[in-house]
């Protein structure tokens, strides 16, 4: 059992008094959450965060925090648009639409019955009467219709709660279907901002590749008339032909990746897949999230997750669920009582003297109690089904929060890690262009060699090219330490305004 109470939990072998019983169905299937994490040690502060400086709130609309309209623009789109999330809201539907199937039970059924009926009787064949030598009997055809009214009531009585529990039951899971559509909008929300920002490392990986195309095209015509001119070798333009080849390569590569992401987010915005979806011009800067000492602000404690993400809350939902149907499958082994009713008018040979009088009516009242006996095990077997799937919500609680705790520490620790490669990344940058330029002007004087030009600008092409990575895994790690705390967010551009048949960053003005 779940709750460790043992065998006192059972029906098998003592039938206690009724009140003693119920107790002890409601203590048995009543389990806290919170001992899906017995023997978890959560620390009062992340463990990733070097500083003791006190928790503060976590922000409100990270996406206003970002600053940038455009992702504020993509993510109205994705939830107006997107396919996954509107299967998820028709899947709330109908959850709700079963819960209410379930409240029913709980409820009175009534029904109106009218009967119709018409007999006919056909003309009997005469028979020939050997005595009198003449055929006899035969006559007309004959019919007769007959009409009834009826009424019948039934309901079952919720004597021990366990159509209560089971519609409890039925209404959290659309709690729990609510909080996972939550769920869904914010990963959708992050999934949109981070395939935005994607697109646009792509697409200047892409312009980059095009400039460096562009570079070594103008250095294979600088060296082949240097070579006409006797002053380089026939290594020196192959060399430099083949540095083109490669950055050709690159170029094919990078533009099939930029498609490709453009295609994703287009995907997620709800958009046919054409993959010609721009991206921004540039990547945006981060808000800093950082106080005066340097240390992250703004994300909370480790047990205020708890109360944050709806994944963790749709789980707890889940746990409770199952307890109510643990409770109720234990209740169905209590005797069940029942209701019926029903009245029915005297039969009438036309519609129009069908009487629904009182005095008139044949009715009856029945009361139904029934103690179940023996079923073939179906009882106990959907008991230990329900214990069972208790222990699987349990087990799934504990790992959801594990999962989000785990999340939360490792965009703490890329945050710091990130920050310090971008930084030095920048600085690489500066000094690779700065070589480049040096090694420019030194093969033109003749003190540097084809190698030493080709080696420098390809340490440019690579550092500028690392920058880029290292932005845009800032920017998306960043919205990952978003959607982990379960921050909300709250776009602020209505869907309807946006241009779809038009790349973001576009404008009918402009145009």
């Amino acid at each position: 059992m779940v709750s460790g109470a043992g065998e006192r939990c059972r029906f098998g072998a003592v039938w206690p008094g009724t009140a003693a019983l119920l107790m002890s169905v409601a203590a048995c299937a009543t389990v806290p959450a919170e001992q899906a994490l017995d023997g978890i040690s959560t620390p009062p502060s992340w463990t990733a965060l070097t500083d003791d400086a006190p928790a503060q709130a976590v922000t409100e609309n990270w996406l206003a925090d970002l600053g940038d309209a455009r992702a504020d623009a993509v993510v109205a789109e994705a939830l107006a648009r997107n396919k996954d999330l509107e299967n998820s809201a028709s899947q709330v539907g109908a959850i709700l639409a079963n819960a209410r199937v379930t409240r029913a039970s709980l409820l009175p059924q009534a029904q109106f019955g009218f009967t119709a009926s018409s007999v006919r009787t056909p003309a009997g064949d005469p028979q020939f009467n050997p005595e009198t030598g003449e055929f006899e009997g035969g006559g007309e055809a004959s019919s007769s219709d007959s009409y009834r009214l009826s009424t019948s009531l039934s309901w079952e009585l919720d004597v021990w709660g366990r159509l209560t529990d089971q519609t409890r039951a039925a209404y959290l899971d659309v709690e729990a279907a609510r909080l996972d559509f939550a769920a869904a909008q914010l990963s959708l929300a992050g999934a949109a901002v981070q395939g935005l920002y994607g697109l646009t490392a792509a697409t200047l990986q892409r312009q980059l590749s095009e400039r460096d195309v562009e570079t070594g095209e103008n250095n294979l015509r600088v060296i082949e008339r240097r070579y006409e001119r006797g002053i380089s070798t026939s290594l020196d333009v192959r060399l430099a032909r083949s540095s083109l080849a490669q950055s050709r390569a690159n170029l094919a590569q990078r533009r099939q990746t930029e498609i490709a992401a453009a295609r994703r987010l287009e995907t997620l915005l709800g958009r046919y897949p054409a993959g010609q979806m721009q991206g921004l011009g540039t990547l945006p800067g981060l808000p800093t999230i950082l106080d005066e000492d340097g240390a992250i602000t703004g994300v909370g404690e480790p047990g205020w997750l708890l109360v944050r993400r709806p994944d963790i809350l749709a789980a707890e939902a889940d746990i409770e669920a199952s307890g109510l149907r643990v409770a109720a499958a234990r209740k169905a082994f209590l005797p069940s009582l029942s209701l019926s009713a029903s009245a029915q008018s005297l039969v009438a040979d036309s519609y129009d003297d069908v009487s629904y009088d009182p005095d008139d009516l044949i009715a009856n009242l029945v009361g139904n109690l029934v103690q179940p006996l023996f079923q073939g095990g179906r009882l106990r077997a959907n008991e230990k089904a329900r214990e069972f799937q208790l222990k699987s919500s349990l087990a799934q609680y504990g790992q959801t929060v594990l999962s989000a705790y785990e999340e939360v520490e490792n965009a703490l620790t890329a945050e710091h890690l990130l920050s310090t490669q971008y930084t030095a990344q920048a600085l690489a940058l500066e000094e690779a262009k700065a070589a480049e330029a040096l090694t420019v002007r030194q093969y033109l004087a003749g003190t540097a060699t084809i190698f030493d030009l080709i080696n420098a600008q390809q340490r440019a092409i690579s550092s500028e090219s690392q920058f880029i990575t290292a932005a845009e895994a800032r920017l998306s790690n960043r919205i990952d330490l978003y959607l982990a705390l379960g921050a909300p967010f709250h776009p602020q551009t209505d869907p309807d305004l946006i241009a779809f048949d038009q790349p973001i960053g576009s404008s009918k003005e402009g145009s």
